[in-house]
């Protein structure tokens, strides 16, 4: 059918709710048409041949195993892409880890379809994730992730076991991630940045961490880039803005030392086109001054330069600063100092580490210092630990610094106090 007269969608369910519920959503996008219901598996290949859709959905759950061998049937005679529903239980997820093994480019939890109290989130995100689908085609998200990361080798050569191991961790933690902001599982810690001129902090990076009844602390690393393929970062992207927009405004009301605060952009808020009228309402309903936010962009992001440029104008109108982050790890640094209007450069931690007086690291930071104050741009250096390092960037005239020097990312009550000290001493 394609594009032009909306994706065609075959359901493959023997539940009449089930089929209803499906069909309602997917009438809700005006991209989407139904071309017709299977109730029994085996009559998916004469349905697809006569619907001919660009999309089949199945439900897992079916008698005799119906679900798993319509999906076989499709694969092995005419393979399209199919996004499957599970229940969100051992069963459900072992059912899950054989679609996905057969060729299925999608999974989703039919409680997420039933939840009540955020079912316009909830059907926004399932379409989504089935047009996803047929624009990545049968190689599903899974393999597309992995190669993007570059853990595709390691995890598809495991063994079978850990490889199911794998997927059950990632639908787990898509499946809570979906609940965490309601049920108030995030909280920021902050590490300082330092001048070491001066010893005092001037700003502090917000970080997320999570911590779910069920999974335990689940590392940024693990759930941010399943947020992101998923969608969901845009949601969790505008809690921590508020949040940290709001915790600043509280320390400032509170008489303690005015800093700015810095919050990290992924490659998917920043090419939302919303993202900075988003930025705008939060700094006026939290009445914190423009000047003490800080964004941070990373090199490694995929940006087009014109898109990006322009909208790094339209946050600058705002009065919010701009950070380059992991500043000299990419192909792109120069280019980057040349087209975007920043304000920042972060030294990669890389290139701290084991500083060294007169080593190669050492002639690099001190070249990219020079070139930033040549520049008028602002440079901190991340991740410095000892006293060696720092006395290194003393000398190259680094003045800002972050590391667990001086401290690791802690939560907002120790921030309050260091800030408590810092005024008490200077008062």
């Amino acid at each position: 059918m394609g594009l032009l007269d909306g994706y065609g969608v075959l359901v493959v369910s023997d539940s009449s709710e089930l089929r209803s519920v499906v069909g309602a959503l997917i009438e809700k996008d005006t991209q989407f048409v139904m071309t017709g219901m299977a109730k029994h598996g085996n009559t998916v290949l004469d349905c697809i041949l006569a619907s001919k859709p660009d999309l089949v959905i199945i439900d897992l759950d079916m008698a005799n195993s119906d679900g798993l061998m319509a999906l076989h049937l499709i694969m092995n005679h005419s393979p399209i892409p199919v996004v499957v529903l599970s229940t969100h239980t051992p069963e459900g997820s072992m059912k899950t880890i054989q679609a996905m093994r057969l060729g299925a480019a999608d999974y989703f939890h039919k409680e997420m379809l039933t939840q009540e109290l955020t079912n316009k989130i909830v059907t926004s995100y399932f379409l989504e994730r089935c047009k996803m689908a047929i624009q990545n085609g049968i190689q599903g998200i899974y393999d597309s992730h992995f190669f993007l990361t570059g853990i595709a080798e390691t995890v598809l050569s495991a063994p079978q076991p850990h490889r199911q191991d794998q997927f059950q961790r990632r639908m787990d933690i898509e499946f809570h991630l979906r609940r965490a902001i309601n049920n108030q599982e995030f909280h920021l810690v902050y590490q300082p940045v330092v001048d070491v001129y001066t010893n005092r902090i001037v700003g502090l990076e917000s970080l997320i961490r999570w911590h779910n009844p069920t999974l335990g602390h689940v590392p940024p690393s693990d759930f941010i880039p399943i947020a992101e393929e998923s969608g969901l970062i845009h949601e969790i992207g505008e809690w921590v803005l508020k949040e940290a927009c709001m915790q600043n405004k509280r320390w400032q009301e509170a008489g303690l030392s005015k800093v700015f605060v810095a919050v990290n952009l992924s490659r998917r808020q920043f090419n939302d086109s919303r993202l900075s009228r988003m930025i705008q309402t939060i700094l006026e309903k939290t009445g914190l001054q423009p000047k003490y936010l800080e964004l941070e962009i990373t090199e490694s992001m995929s940006m087009q330069v014109e898109l990006a440029a322009d909208a790094l104008r339209q946050l600058k109108k705002l009065g919010v600063r701009v950070a380059m982050d992991d500043f000299g790890t990419g192909y792109s640094s120069l280019g980057y100092l040349r087209d975007f209007p920043i304000d920042k450069l972060k030294i990669d931690q890389s290139f701290i580490k084991g500083l060294i007086h007169k080593q190669v690291n050492a002639v690099i930071v001190n070249t990219m210092v020079t070139m930033a104050r040549n520049l008028n741009l602002l440079v901190v250096a991340e991740g410095v630990e000892t006293e060696e390092e720092l006395q290194v960037l003393r000398e190259c005239g680094c003045r800002l610094v972050q590391g667990y020097y001086f401290s690791q990312p802690v939560k907002a009550k120790r921030i309050e106090e260091m800030l408590h000290l810092e005024t008490k001493q200077t008062g």
